[in-house]
């Protein structure tokens, strides 16, 4: 069993203080009010915001030994025992110029578990960030989880390649926009609600996801941050474009009666027939 809490949160743009204050007073409330929380998730490049310049992403950046987010979130990771995971812009710790759309894992012994590199920029992010390359497997005291970072959720290989790698949850830590062609009926919260689902259904693992809220030089976010079961349920889900955070506990042995019940999918796979799929468009 495994007690996730999301958070939804509006940052201000290029204020990483600003933005580091505001992501201890959430880990701070969560604890108090549900101290038996195992799991916090924070929205992607919660310490600086999305839109910022490439001047301001390599002003507000940092290498993970270094960073100042990182070292706060251990401490209060240790604290109060539970795994914190958020976005940050990640220097890299070689080429001191080159920049990673990022998370930070933090183990509840306030270790620093690693980090995932987002291996999908989307839009303007290629003018700043470089693509990760790989899809580790985090290891926690509550089972094994894999991260994907906003557009990496829209591609089902993704997720699908954690859940061959033994993964038992998945994280996801986004910032999912309003585009100027969105009507009345918000196509893309459509597709983020519909995504996030399928994610979870195509490879029976609860997915809980954390998405901001505000607006960053004209381009806005909706939230709609969510807990999933593993047959692609809403557990809890924040739907209104406002701060807060959703709750849940998760049984996450669940995937493993599913997986035989009926939801066969990865038994039933065919890797022979699928070399279509390897093949660049």
């Amino acid at each position: 069993m495994v007690n996730v809490s999301c958070v939804q949160m509006e940052p201000e743009l290029a204020d990483y203080d600003a933005n580091l204050k505001k992501m201890v007073e959430n880990v701070e409330k969560i604890m108090i009010d549900r101290p038996d929380t195992n799991l916090i998730v924070f929205p992607e490049l919660i310490t600086t915001g999305y839109l910022c310049t490439k001047e301001e992403f390599q002003a507000n950046a940092y290498v993970l030994s270094e960073d100042r987010s990182v070292k706060k979130m251990q401490e209060l990771a240790k604290k109060y025992r539970t795994y914190i995971v958020y976005g940050i812009a990640e220097r890299d710790p070689d080429v001191r110029d080159v920049l990673y759309n990022s998370t930070a894992i933090i183990s509840n012994k306030g270790e620093l578990m690693g980090h995932y590199r987002k291996v999908h920029p989307f839009n303007t992010e290629i003018g700043w960030c470089r693509p990760g390359c790989d899809f580790p497997i985090f290891e926690a005291e509550f089972g094994k989880f894999g991260v994907m970072i906003c557009w990496d959720t829209a591609f089902p290989e993704v997720a699908r390649s954690y859940a061959l790698k033994g993964a038992d949850l998945l994280v996801v830590c986004t910032n999912w926009e309003i585009t100027e062609s969105d009507t009345w009926d918000m196509s893309t919260a459509r597709d983020w609600d519909l995504i996030t689902r399928a994610r979870a259904f195509d490879n029976t693992l609860h997915l809980v996801a954390a998405n901001r809220i505000g607006n960053d030089r004209g381009l806005g976010f909706f939230g709609r941050s969510k807990i999933i079961d593993p047959v692609g349920n809403v557990i809890e889900s924040l739907d209104e474009e406002i701060e807060g955070v959703i709750h849940a506990s998760l049984d996450l042995t669940d995937t493993v009666k599913k997986r035989i019940e009926y939801y066969t999918f990865l038994k039933d796979r065919k890797p022979d027939s699928f070399g279509e799929l390897v093949r660049k468009y």
